[in-house]
């Protein structure tokens, strides 16, 4: 067996036998030519220390690309992890909002209450009969407040049996038996009380737009349930 001369098959030659891949005459016999030759064992010798900087450098490079791959998963889960705060987050305001209007009773203007407003009188001159009307609303008004809204129902259906009121008043008592109605179960007269406001071009007792959803809210989601 000759042993090679030319310089890349003697490193080819020595690779193969770092590798394993020699026969075992071959082996044997390269053996003896490193015992035999200085220089052949101290290329075998340089060859090995290559190698097995080759193969650092390749765990390395390997070890990096698995550190890009679980830094690339933890960015993966910490975005994930963000979005499901944030989700949860917005949820709990949703819940938190819907709670808020279908549980919490609707706040109506204050100014009937005032009577320069909804009766236009002096109230020492009031006739009786338009006094009764007046005390009546009131009275509804209380009666809401005491979670008695069968009895609130009465006094407003009242309210609005007299002919001669005024727009703001009579609106006012609408929106309140709305509420009465609301609570004490009648959702379809509700709903149709409700309804009418839709249409209304110059109503004169403005309720806010977050009190008319939440009215609306509230009767749709009781229907819902009976």
């Amino acid at each position: 067996m000759k042993r090679p001369l030319n310089p890349e098959e003697i490193t080819e030659w020595i690779d193969r036998y770092i590798s394993g891949e020699m026969e075992s005459q071959e082996c044997t016999h390269f053996e003896a030519a490193l015992l035999e030759d200085y220089d052949l064992a101290a290329q075998m010798e340089e060859q090995v220390h290559a190698r097995n900087l080759l193969q650092q450098v390749f765990q390395e490079e390997k070890l990096r690309a698995q550190i890009r791959v679980f830094q690339k998963q933890e960015k993966r889960e910490v975005f994930f992890r963000a979005v499901l705060k944030y989700t949860a987050a917005a949820c709990l305001v949703v819940m938190t909002s819907l709670s808020f209007l279908l549980t919490s009773m609707p706040v109506f203007p204050d100014s009937e209450n005032d009577f320069t407003v909804i009766r236009g009188e002096d109230e020492s001159i009031m006739r009786p009969d338009r006094k009764v009307v007046f005390d009546r609303f009131f009275a509804g008004q209380a009666h809401i407040a005491e979670g008695q809204y069968a009895a609130a129902v009465r006094d407003f259906e009242q309210v609005l049996e007299e002919k001669d009121l005024r727009s703001y008043f009579r609106e006012a008592a609408e929106w309140h038996l709305i509420v009465a109605y609301l609570k004490s179960g009648s959702l379809s007269k509700a709903n149709d009380l409700y309804k009418q406001f839709n249409t209304c071009v110059e109503c004169e007792y403005e309720v806010s737009r977050l009190n008319r959803w939440k009215i609306w809210l509230q009767i749709q989601y009781s229907r819902a349930l009976s």
